[in-house]
């Protein structure tokens, strides 16, 4: 008998119970996101490609995150505890892309609740190449001039060619790396210096040393018996 009376009094205008109860929920939910706190930072872009198609454009270097969630748990997330990246796994043929970015949570991110990441942009425009790769030589830059009555009779390069890696256009395109200037103003003897390789395409990739080293043997001009004797035959005269 308690137990009817218990139930009929529970049961009682359950519909408005239901919506009151309904009604706590959403105002509960919606306090606590009014609660929530947003921290920006930037982090690298991962490029996780393929072995046979990789960007031929240049890619933005950094992506804006935003972290939404309780003080407590988002305060404590290290920058490097959160991952954007594209992969590029699932391309195998050439062309032009929009590339979306993921995120992965590693370290202190992970088990934070609640927890909202947003990532700028979203997504990523790409053109994608045949992964190329050749030797190509280097050549040296000079900078002045060699001392009066000198003249450079050798030189030598180590290594004179590199390999280099990239996307097919820009390793067709690419004929030629040269040095960093090499001053020889006023040089009179042989010298050897270290130098760097320049570089200045970001889409290229120069496997092993990027440095060289520059021989040049530098000998005194030395006149011809015949123009000798003319000069001081006309001095003569």
């Amino acid at each position: 008998m308690i137990n009817r009376k218990l139930l009929l009094k529970i049961t009682e205008k359950w519909p408005v119970k239901v919506l009151s109860i309904a009604a706590a929920i959403v105002i509960s939910v919606f306090y606590r996101m009014n609660t929530l706190e947003t921290r920006f930072f930037t982090v690298p872009l991962i490029i996780e490609a393929n072995e046979t198609l990789v960007p031929a454009n240049t890619l933005t270097s950094a992506l804006r995150i935003s972290l939404r969630g309780e003080s407590d748990g988002i305060q404590p997330i290290l920058e490097d505890d959160i991952e954007a990246y594209i992969d590029l796994g699932r391309y195998t043929n050439e062309g032009t892309y929009r590339v979306p970015v993921q995120i992965r949570k590693k370290g202190s991110a992970l088990g934070v609740e609640p927890l909202e990441i947003s990532v700028l942009p979203i997504e990523i425009p790409l053109v994608l190449e045949q992964n190329v790769r050749r030797s190509v030589p280097i050549y040296p830059v000079f900078q002045g001039t060699i001392a009066q009555g000198f003249e450079l009779t050798d030189q030598q390069i180590f290594p004179n060619v590199v390999i280099a890696e990239g996307p097919r256009s820009a390793l067709e395109n690419k004929i030629e790396f040269n040095t960093e200037i090499i001053d020889i103003d006023r040089r009179f003897d042989d010298f050897s210096i270290r130098v760097n390789i320049v570089n200045d395409n970001p889409l290229i990739v120069i496997h092993g040393d990027r440095m060289i080293e520059y021989r040049g043997t530098i000998s005194r001009i030395v006149r011809e018996e015949n123009e000798t004797f003319t000069e001081s035959e006309g001095a003569g005269q």
